[in-house]
């Protein structure tokens, strides 16, 4: 049984370590000490700090599941460089991320600390000479022992392209960061947007420097994490201008991500949402579904569709 620590750069400090436990279903790659070709099973487990947190300043009803996005990169990172024989210089990108919380209920904050555990079904696939170049990722999410969410998402391991020079965006005015269920000014990724009459939302992308996990240097490429954080954020800041819901008691219940391109900090960047038809579930509770796009100078960076669920 292998296993390892996987830091957390996003929760402020002192960070918890979270623990990845490999479950093999064969040992016979071992015993030659050559990288899996077959599916393997991994348990990541470890303990959040009480609040909303920790991805970011948040007061909302609801703790933040963000921690999820980093956590899947960074262990799915480890997992391909020392069990898929994925060469170290490949930098990891989501190309699938998809979120399915089918217990809101559970992800309520309080001041109790919450133990986390990931059961992780790992396939290789994409194999180009002889190493697996893609995985695809199954979990399923436990917080106290209670099984609340599901993930799913693939990691490419690609030869990175190269990056131009971008032409400088213009100015843009942030939003509020109760618009978007923030706290801080400097967590906020969205400028002022502009709403036509029937709720499409486009609204300017503000990628910072220096918020780690979040930011990137003018020519760089846009962070995974960031860009999950803006659908995130839209998602809430649409369902809030157009349907009324109150971000500070809204979660993001449902989320898929496609991956279409990469996105350069310092350019142009934007987010259109189309919100869907405001309805209630069987508990009473508001919900609305939406489409979102991320696009950089007419090219499309990222599709998704998200369920926004307001409690109270």
């Amino acid at each position: 049984m292998s296993k390892g620590d996987i830091p957390y750069c996003l929760l402020s400090p002192p960070a918890p370590a979270f623990h990845l436990v490999h479950r093999s279903p064969s040992w016979n790659y071992f015993a030659v000490d050559t990288p899996s070709r077959g599916n393997e099973r991994f348990s990541l487990s470890g303990e959040l700090p009480s609040g909303p947190g920790p991805a970011g300043e948040h007061d909302g009803y609801f703790r933040d599941w963000q921690f999820l996005t980093e956590l899947v990169r960074e262990a799915g990172s480890f997992i391909g460089y020392q069990h898929f024989g994925v060469p170290p210089y490949l930098p990891a990108q989501f190309s699938v991320f998809e979120l399915d919380i089918h217990d809101p209920a559970a992800w309520r904050a309080n001041d109790d600390r919450t133990s986390v555990t990931l059961d992780l079904c790992v396939r290789p696939s994409g194999v180009l000479d002889g190493t697996a170049h893609r995985l695809e990722f199954e979990s399923t999410v436990f917080l106290n022992a209670i099984p609340c969410a599901g993930v799913r998402a693939a990691l490419g391991f690609l030869v990175p392209m190269p990056v131009h020079a971008p032409d400088p965006a213009g100015p843009a005015v942030a939003v509020r960061p109760v618009d978007v269920g923030r706290v801080s000014p400097g967590s906020v990724l969205l400028g002022t947007p502009m709403l036509s009459s029937y709720g499409r939302l486009t609204s300017p992308v503000l990628i910072p420097r220096d918020l780690p996990g979040l930011g990137a240097a003018p020519g760089q490429a846009v962070p995974d994490l960031a860009l999950v954080e803006v659908v995130r954020q839209a998602s809430l800041l649409c369902a809030r201008l157009a349907c009324g819901l109150n971000p500070r008691h809204s979660t993001t219940t449902a989320l898929a991500v496609r991956r279409r391109g990469s996105a350069v900090a310092g350019a142009p960047l934007h987010c259109t949402v189309v919100p869907g038809t405001l309805s209630v579930d069987q508990h009473g509770y508001p919900c609305v579904p939406l489409v979102l796009t991320v696009h950089q100078k007419g090219r499309t960076v990222l599709e998704a569709t998200s369920e926004v669920y307001q409690g109270f």
